[in-house]
């Protein structure tokens, strides 16, 4: 069976005149019918691709992330071009394509329409191509995790086991940008009650409390705009019990001087 010419599958996939006797041939050849299928993907794929609009500004290191899986520099803007004269125009020879480099079961000359039909499909393969390497750069790009800056720590405190505390508890307390106290403590002992957290003047002993601890080992305090923090620089991790007294209850568990 003579089978079609690529030339005239390419006219068929993008809807280019053709001949009815081509449009038939198909009809009745699986294997004609097959690879226009395939064409026709691709320009499906192709139009599809031409559709994308409004694509977030990518970061100045896109260009060099591709470059990176593709091997290819990003080009430097060229430089505006000098004003020429029109020059005549030069016509190249066409070598006529010879019977022996069609494929088997392939006739047919080339026509203009189909040679735009392989040049079509050469860009829309290239073009591709480049979209699924800049879409998976873009894509690793935009699904990144966001890098939270840590605020700064302005002091911070070793918290050590105070009274009859057992030694093994410890803790941690650090004094953050926004007035903000972070703490962590470990080996705290169980309690029949609640831990509650005050910062104190070691000078007077004046105190106040900051808020409670809960049974998580990490805890985060917003301070009063107004302290004095270079007085009240003592923290102090209590024992309290459910008497509905606020004060302090005298049985410290950890302490430590933020410096």
């Amino acid at each position: 069976m003579q089978h079609l010419t690529q030339d005239q599958l390419i006219q068929l996939a993008f809807d280019e005149p053709d001949t009815s006797a081509a449009t038939e041939h198909v009809a009745g050849c699986e294997q004609c019918r097959g690879e226009l299928r395939d064409l026709q993907q691709l320009s499906i794929v192709l139009a599809a691709s031409s559709q994308v609009r409004d694509l977030p500004a990518p970061p100045p290191q896109l260009w060099d992330r591709i470059a990176q899986q593709t091997g290819v520099a990003a080009p430097a803007p060229a430089p505006a071009p000098a004003p020429v004269q029109p020059a005549a125009p030069v016509v190249a020879p066409v070598a006529a394509r010879s019977a022996s480099a069609r494929p088997p079961g392939r006739s047919g000359a080339s026509r203009p329409g189909a040679r735009r039909g392989m040049a079509r499909l050469s860009v829309a393969a290239a073009a591709v191509a480049v979209a699924l390497v800049i879409g998976a750069v873009v894509g690793s790009w935009w699904t990144r995790p966001a890098v939270v800056a840590q605020p700064t720590v302005l002091a911070a405190a070793d918290l050590a086991a105070y009274g009859t505390t057992p030694k093994t508890a410890t803790g941690q307390a650090h004094l953050v940008q926004g007035h903000r106290l972070r703490l962590h403590v470990a080996g705290l002992p169980t309690i029949d009650g609640y831990y509650e957290v005050w910062l104190i003047d070691p000078d007077t002993m004046r105190m106040f409390s900051i808020g409670t601890l809960g049974s998580a080992a990490d805890g985060e305090f917003t301070l009063p705009a107004n302290t004095d923090l270079g007085a009240y620089r003592l923290v102090d991790v209590s024992a309290e019990h459910f008497d509905n007294d606020t004060a302090h209850s005298g049985e410290s568990l950890l302490r430590g001087l933020l410096a």
